[in-house]
């Protein structure tokens, strides 16, 4: 079987080094984070940037993400049959609960938010639709270590946190964005049985704490969510 094309890997390595959100980078920066040569680098960088995968500014001659990837990004999620069948479900999901929702999936680098509804009040929020969040610490992503061992980072969790999230058949963890706030995450099955995602929910840390009732209706929400989606996605089982 035929090996990496060792350009196209190279291009790509620039590619996620820019999506790392450090800013712009120059031309001996980039050659430098990636340990090649110089020669190499502009070469790679002078094609993304005929493609519109990468721009240059003018001023200060450092490169970052080009506009056509937005292009890209947006034609994946609006045809991705997972983000697609869990839209309605977690806008659902929102209004019913008032807060927060979003919908994450494996990824090398950790859990990609596939799909973010805002918490419907009038406090600043941050879109997270298209970013990688870590697995260790957060609600999404311990739902899917427990469910899927290969998953990126699962090594990192301790055993009897992903057994006890596979036996309640959902997980929670402080809201990485919004400090108070703690995620209730349950995992969406396909309909060859596999773990595909995770949908989540958001509330106030004491809410969820101090009363039993919020958190068990906060719980019953996001499960009854999943098991929506993954119906959707051909599942017969839970």
């Amino acid at each position: 079987m035929p090996g990496p094309i060792q350009s196209l890997s190279r291009a790509a390595a620039v590619l996620r080094l820019f999506a790392t959100g450090e800013g712009r980078y120059g031309l001996s920066e980039t050659a430098s984070a990636l340990g090649l040569p110089k020669g190499t680098v502009h070469g790679i960088l002078r094609t993304l940037q005929q493609e519109g995968l990468v721009e240059r500014d003018t001023e200060s001659g450092a490169y970052g993400l080009g506009p056509e990837l937005v292009r890209l990004g947006g034609t994946w999620l609006r045809t991705h049959e997972l983000r697609a069948r869990a839209l309605a479900w977690a806008d659902d999901l929102a209004r019913a609960t008032g807060e927060a929702v979003r919908v994450g999936m494996p990824h090398p680098a950790g859990v990609l938010i596939v799909h973010h509804v805002f918490r419907r009040d009038s406090t600043r929020q941050v879109q997270e639709t298209g970013q990688v969040v870590p697995v260790v610490g957060t609600a999404l992503g311990t739902v899917l270590a427990a469910h899927r061992p290969g998953v990126s980072g699962a090594a990192a969790l301790a055993p009897e946190l992903l057994q006890g999230t596979r036996e309640r058949g959902w997980a929670s963890a402080p809201d990485r964005v919004r400090d108070g706030m703690v995620c209730i995450a349950a995992p969406v099955h396909d309909r060859h049985r596999a773990t595909v995602a995770a949908v989540s929910v958001s509330a106030l840390t004491a809410r969820v704490r101090e009363y039993a009732a919020v958190r068990e209706h906060l719980v019953s929400a996001v499960r009854s969510c999943a098991r929506a989606i993954s119906l959707d996605l051909g599942a017969d089982h839970f």
